[in-house]
This record gives structure tokens, sequence and C-alpha cells, in this order.
């Protein structure tokens, strides 16, 4: 898939959108109301961001995005 860099490109702009209000430090219900769409949209999203950068977890997945400069835009 190429470096952690170009795995961003990987992602939705939905998946970006949730991933900059994860790093915002929303719970997934705040995520829900912020972006219209419901609890189990938002796990999904989560769930496919978490595959897609080959991380573990939600804090990882918002680690890679800061340390990478995802979340500047």
């Amino acid at each position: 898939m190429g470096t952690t860099q170009s795995k961003k490109e990987f992602l939705s702009a939905r998946e970006l959108e949730v991933l900059k209000l994860l790093a915002r430090g929303c719970k997934n219900r705040e995520i829900a109301s912020e972006l219209s769409i419901e609890e189990t949209t938002v796990r999904f999203h989560i769930s496919r961001i978490i595959s897609k950068l080959g991380v573990k977890n939600r804090a990882e997945a918002v680690y890679c995005a800061c340390k990478n400069g995802w979340l500047k835009e």
C-alpha cells in the first residue's frame, strides 16, 4: 500500500471527517450528531479507518493522522 503518507489517499472524505472529529476528542454519539448520521455508521467508519491505516485502535489512527499532518486541512 506504500508509505503511511500515501495511506490518506485511501480514506474517503467522510472517513477523514470522522478522523478529524476523533482527533478533537469527540465520542461516537457526538460524531453521529455532528455529521447527522447513525452511531452504527460512525462505528463502521472508524472500523474502516483503522483497517485502512493498519493501526490497532482509534488512538493510533489519530496519532497517525497527526504525525502525517492530515488534520491541518
